[in-house]
């Protein structure tokens, strides 16, 4: 779960988003961060098999993983400028030492307004699918 994480970091930052990929939304002191960035969450494997019937999953299996990711700005532009390179990799391959990866999917959903904070923070969220295989 940990390879198929950074692998996907990886890839986002390697689209024009480096140094903007974050794992939590709050710094370490748990303020809100205030920058145009994406959070990508953890995840672990939606399904696990090597389909053959009959064989139990292990963890070396192929798996498949949807990662969400969210773009958030103080600005709606800036969600829309995030995005835009979240979408970048689609189509493209996470490298991970020792497996092989299937093409990058991509989901997105409607973006919203979080006024929970002041001034309001724009995000929208995006889920990035991909199989990891046995190398």
């Amino acid at each position: 779960m940990i390879a198929e994480w950074d692998a996907l970091k990886a890839l986002l930052e390697s689209v024009g988003l480096a140094g903007r990929v974050r794992d939590a939304p709050t710094d370490d002191k748990g303020e809100v961060v205030r920058s145009d960035f994406v959070v990508l969450y953890g995840a672990g494997p939606d399904g696990e098999g090597d389909g053959r019937y009959g064989t139990v999953p292990r963890p070396d299996s192929d798996a498949e993983y949807e990662f969400c990711v969210r773009a958030v700005s103080d600005a709606p532009a800036g969600v829309r400028l995030l995005m835009e390179k979240v979408l970048l990799t689609v189509g493209r391959k996470p490298t991970i030492a020792g497996r092989r990866a299937d093409p990058v999917t991509i989901a997105f959903e409607p973006a919203k307004v979080d006024n929970s904070v002041s001034p309001p923070l724009h995000f929208q969220d995006a889920w990035l699918t991909f199989t990891s295989r046995r190398g």
